[in-house]
């Protein structure tokens, strides 16, 4: 699978949670409706009881238009029908100490994730607007501003409304949690995919110059040096012209995984492009250090192998530059071990040689 199909999946399962969880506050909506709608026939409130009872009502409707996909129409009934609710509770009952107050938090979270941030600032507002006129008309003597005391009936309002409020805020912030951990999975992928060659898995040049003057500078302090082997394929072109790209890529596989092999942990393997490779080896005390690991790199390397049911003999060509011996630029030190490279060559291939001017200039 690829990365593009990951982030659609990941978008699909974002579309049916946000589905799922709009249909569970639904039915907690209604659940509340129902408890309050009890408290309120025992507390002989008519005038809420049926702004409970229509609220249920339409949450059913938005139920059914979820059942048809209209996600986005059943969000909004689901957060207006819950704002009229509140604001008429307020009105009609204690005002700004009423319990209905526990679920304007929650009404903005439902807004901000399910609707959008143009609604949750226009419901934000609104909140302000309502309780601004709500304090100013009890003020006023507008309307009549009493405490409603119900003993375990106003516990039961508290409690039911604030149960409500704490589930919404539960389970959007676990969604929001899992959903934010695979985005960060998703978001390393891509990261590493453009750090690393796909086809091998190795790291690639925009990594080198990373891993050089990390190594630079750790060297530097040490009194060591930090050698860069070029690295080429002898017959690659031969190789692929003869037998096909896919045994091309077998054999890049094969060799990437054989040099690998050979190296300690300290140092890096890095694709440069086609059959090019750079090998950065940092602590390097003197020359002799440098060849008996690549002899035992080219050593294992021209192992013959059998490749799907061909069997080839490679071999390396490798150029090496040293730092600060050479330079410390990564660039230059890289033009050198590549001039090497060309020097192994000439030599006859399947061999290394260290950067010597006189050559290049030769």
């Amino acid at each position: 699978m690829s990365k593009l199909d990951d982030l659609e999946v990941l978008q699909h399962d974002i579309e049916y949670i946000r589905k799922t969880r709009i249909r569970q506050f639904i039915l907690v909506a209604i659940a509340l409706f129902a408890v309050l709608s009890v408290v309120n026939i025992a507390g002989r409130q008519t005038s809420i009881l049926f702004v409970m009872l229509g609220a249920i009502l339409v949450l059913s409707y938005a139920l059914r238009e979820l059942r048809q996909n209209h996600v986005g129409r059943a969000s909004h009934i689901v957060l207006w029908v819950i704002l009229i609710t509140i604001t008429y509770s307020m009105w009609e009952g204690s005002g700004i100490r009423s319990a209905a107050v526990i679920g304007y938090p929650g009404a903005l979270l439902f807004a901000l994730i399910m609707t959008g941030v143009r609604s949750f600032w226009i419901v934000y507002a609104g909140m302000l607007i309502f309780m601004t006129v709500l304090t100013w008309a009890s003020v006023n003597d507008w309307r009549e501003a009493t405490e409603q005391t119900r003993g375990y009936l106003t516990l039961i309002d508290y409690a039911a409304v604030l149960s409500a409020v704490t589930f919404v805020v539960r389970v959007l912030a676990s969604d929001l949690l899992r959903l934010s951990g695979r985005l960060h999975m998703q978001i390393a992928d891509v990261k590493h995919l453009a750090d690393h060659d796909t086809l091998t898995g190795l790291p690639n040049r925009g990594m080198a110059e990373h891993f050089f003057e990390q190594m630079l500078s750790q060297s530097q302090r040490d009194g060591r040096k930090v050698a860069l082997v070029f690295v080429d394929i002898d017959n690659f072109k031969i190789v692929n012209d003869t037998h096909g790209h896919h045994l091309g890529d077998e054999l890049l596989q094969h060799l990437s995984d054989v040099i690998s092999g050979q190296l300690r942990k300290s140092d890096r393997l890095v694709r440069i492009a086609g059959d090019e490779f750079l090998i950065l080896l940092p602590g390097i005390d003197k020359s002799p250090d440098i060849g008996r690991i690549l002899q035992k790199i080219s050593r294992q390397a021209s192992q013959p192998v059998m490749l799907a049911g061909i069997e080839l003999t490679p071999t390396l060509s490798m150029g090496v530059a040293l730092a600060p011996d050479h330079g410390t630029s990564f660039r230059e030190l890289m033009a050198l071990a590549d001039s090497a490279m060309y020097q192994a060559k000439a030599a006859g291939r399947n061999c290394y040689q260290l950067y010597q001017p006189t050559a290049a200039r030769s």
